[in-house]
């Protein structure tokens, strides 16, 4: 007997394949970071399909949210921290339709389950008894083995901050796992700066007392990630192990998925001196369903409201396409895809909205852990479209765990200074020019943007160019690039030709030209670049011949903030270029230093700028009051 739910999907596919006698193709429309249109776009070509994919380029995953919102588009591929971002949107209008499952556990409900691995010896009566006992974590700052023990232990009262106002917020988190625990195992990088790395694990020596190499503390490590957590506690008398599920399964030789069991790694130890530790105190057995503290969902595809009528459909072209694209020879294109061998696409009978999602998997939890951060960042911002950057970049922000949370405070560039100043405002991003005017006095960068290594301004000329040529000629240069302006300024002031930026030209195909290094490969081999020093030298040579004269953005502070605070805003910018800056992994998820919005330039901060560093004030260079001399401020 053919079910209900069968027989509508033949009458629809019936009507998108035939309409009054003429076929017809149905058209779903996907959007996709600007990065992969083309890897989109040459994947999910098939004509003669009935069900056709369209690609939509989006600035970044953020903006196809939204594009998916305003039915621009129908869907989006997303991570479960763009699910939360949907959530806040438009909860009720967004639902995941269809998962990227792993081929090993293709039937499991979420991506993992993070567990708390005990001895059945040691009698746990409650979770209380953790106090003292030797922890074995995957590593510092990782979700199972990290965040989501120390959001669950805070929430119920167990695992409790420091409270000195003088110390670091992350250190607090440190020594609180410190005193919690008797010796653990937590590799990794406690602070992206050596000496403070290694100043906290000389401060907490136990939290690395029961690695292989303690004096190390670091990756790799036999006791570290989610099946080393386990040697921790089995084979290096640790007492609880922070980790998944599946890892259990595999260490213990237990089935994983529908497959039969294979070999125990380690086949001394018995499944039945081991047990699951739940949130209540009580402990199961690990052959039996586990008691998870939190589970991560996983990745899918995420519709707008408009597609529940008909997400069949889509189902089918999806997974048409996803085998399709394994065998695929454009391997790099199938990647950029979220296409891998080792993974299925499962389709759910039912779709689910993201906020009941992420609330049964106990993930939002997870999202929303404000660890040792107690208060937002207030970044002022002086038009509406920085605002809305801004914004966009909080949510973003938020999500991806970068603490403290940013709160966005519109004011306008001059007042956003005076705002700093008396403290109504944390922080403001100037540009180079900006750095200049007479109000900063009030205010000190704590930061600066970084460009590529080989991103530098250049002037390239004909290899035949006359020294009365080089003197006298006009230049070509992009006049909405800011970087290329300081360099025409820098250079015609070489040539002793004075001029400010308002009353400066370029004139199209000049014998000079100003271009970012990174364009020197697509040039032919009769040119040479024009030093400072108006000599001539290979293209090559660019690293120590340029006429970059750019003063970057600076992230500007209060002279008189404390450090403490100076220090929790400089790691928040750090954090935010990690995850999103040029070649960060998640770049796609907020480009952050790329076009906003067609045609509107260096919004908040410059397109090509690739990273914040060290507030060194200075690129090639550049000094304060010559910058200012050439900009005729």
């Amino acid at each position: 007997m053919i079910s209900s739910y069968q027989l509508l999907l033949v009458v629809a596919v019936t009507l998108v394949t035939y309409c009054h006698g003429q076929k017809y193709q149905a058209v779903f429309k996907l959007c996709v970071p600007h990065q992969i249109i083309t890897a989109c776009q040459d994947l999910m070509a098939k004509p003669e399909a009935t069900v056709q994919v369209e690609c939509i380029p989006g600035r970044d995953r953020m903006e196809c949210l939204e594009k998916v919102n305003a039915r621009q588009a129908d869907f989006v591929a997303v991570d479960p921290e763009d699910m939360y971002v949907a959530y806040h949107m438009a909860n009720q209008d967004f639902s995941v339709f269809t998962e990227f499952r792993t081929v090993e556990e293709p039937r499991a409900e979420f991506r993992y389950e993070g567990i708390i691995l005990v001895r059945k010896s040691d009698n746990f009566r409650s979770l209380a008894d953790l106090r003292g006992k030797k922890s074995c974590h995957t590593g510092y700052g990782r979700n199972v083995g990290y965040k989501i023990p120390i959001t669950k232990l805070k929430k119920l009262g167990l695992f409790k901050l420091a409270t000195d106002p003088e110390m670091a917020p992350l250190e607090k988190e440190l020594k609180g796992l410190s005193e919690l625990f008797g010796s653990s195992c937590l590799v990794g990088k406690y602070s992206p700066n050596d000496e403070v790395n290694r100043l906290l694990k000389k401060r907490y020596p136990n939290l690395c007392a029961l690695c292989e190499r303690p004096e190390v503390c670091d990756y790799p490590d036999k006791y570290s990630g989610y099946d080393g957590a386990i040697r921790c506690l089995v084979e290096n008398n640790g007492d609880v192990a922070f980790t998944k599920v599946i890892y259990v399964n595999k260490y213990f030789g237990l089935p994983v998925g529908g497959a039969p069991a294979k070999p125990a790694l380690n086949p001394n130890d018995r499944t039945d001196d081991y047990v699951y530790l739940c949130e209540d105190g009580t402990t199961r057995p690990i052959t039996g369903p586990a008691c998870s503290w939190a589970q991560r969902p996983w990745q899918g595809y995420m519709g707008n409201g408009d597609i529940n009528s008909r997400f069949q459909l889509l189902q089918q072209r999806l997974q048409q396409f996803y085998e399709e694209a394994k065998n695929s020879v454009a391997s790099d294109k199938a990647s950029q895809m979220w296409v891998d061998r080792r993974n299925v696409l499962v389709d759910r009978e039912v779709p689910v909205l993201p906020g009941e999602h992420l609330n049964r998997a106990q993930y939002k939890d997870v999202i929303e852990r404000d660890g040792p951060f107690q208060y937002k960042i207030k970044l002022c911002v002086a038009s509406e479209l920085e605002q809305e950057k801004c914004e966009v970049m909080r949510k973003a922000a938020y999500s991806r765990d970068v603490r403290p949370e940013f709160e966005c405070v519109l004011k306008g560039k001059n007042a956003c200074v005076a705002a700093v100043q008396r403290g109504e405002a944390d922080a403001v991003v100037l540009k180079g020019e900006e750095q200049t005017i007479d109000n900063v006095d009030g205010l000190k960068p704590i930061l600066f943007e970084k460009y590529d290594d080989g991103d530098v301004m250049v002037a390239i000329a004909d290899q035949g160019i006359t020294r009365d040529q080089l003197l006298k000629s006009p230049l070509e240069f992009d006049v909405t690039d800011e970087r290329a302006i300081s360099a025409a300024l820098f250079l015609n002031d070489k040539r002793h030709r004075k001029t400010c930026p308002n009353k400066m030209s370029s004139t199209p195909a000049a014998p000079i030209r100003i271009i970012s290094a990174q364009e020197l490969t697509r040039l032919g081999s009769n040119k040479v670049l024009v030093c400072p020093s108006l000599q001539f030298e290979p293209i090559a040579n660019y690293a120590s011949c340029n006429v970059d004269y750019t003063l970057p953005a600076g992230i500007f502070v209060r002279k008189t903030v404390s450090g403490q605070i100076e220090d929790n805003i400089a790691h928040a910018f750090v954090a935010l270029s990690e995850k999103f800056g040029h070649g960060a992994k998640t770049e796609v998820v907020f480009d952050m230093f790329g076009e906003f919005k067609p045609g509107m330039k260096n919004v908040l901060f410059h397109d090509r700028a690739a990273r914040f560093g060290q507030a060194d004030n200075k690129v090639g260079g550049v000094e304060v009051g010559n910058f200012k001399r050439l900009m005729c401020l």
